[in-house]
């Protein structure tokens, strides 16, 4: 991202993500390989953004966040087909700040 190479960072998001999915294998709980939420979250992710994004699991897996970087003109879209599966607010939309993460130093009063 320094380099401004944000192709190049998507494309790693990608790869770390499937990396999960196929190594760590963390979509799905062992004790319930019935319910693959993450893994539909994911497939559908790829067919919509379809290269023009980036989606991987998000967190520790099984209990089911993805974190997907949508453009901006595919927002609705995507919104609107991944909702149509899991329903009316299964997706957030989270902005970045320009400025990046910030360090909070907190005194006591």
């Amino acid at each position: 991202l320094k380099e401004r190479d944000f192709p190049g960072f998507l494309s790693r998001v990608v790869a770390s993500g499937r990396s999960s999915a196929l190594c760590l294998q963390n979509l799905y709980s062992c004790s319930d390989p019935a319910h693959q939420g993450l893994t539909l979250a994911l497939a559908l992710s790829e067919s919509i953004l379809a290269g023009k994004g980036a989606w991987r699991v998000h967190g520790g897996g099984f209990a089911g966040t993805i974190q997907a970087f949508v453009p901006r003109e595919m927002l609705e879209t995507y919104r609107a087909q991944i909702e149509a599966v899991f329903g009316e607010g299964a997706c957030h939309v989270l902005s970045v700040r320009s400025a990046g993460g910030v360090r909070v130093k907190l005194t006591k009063m």
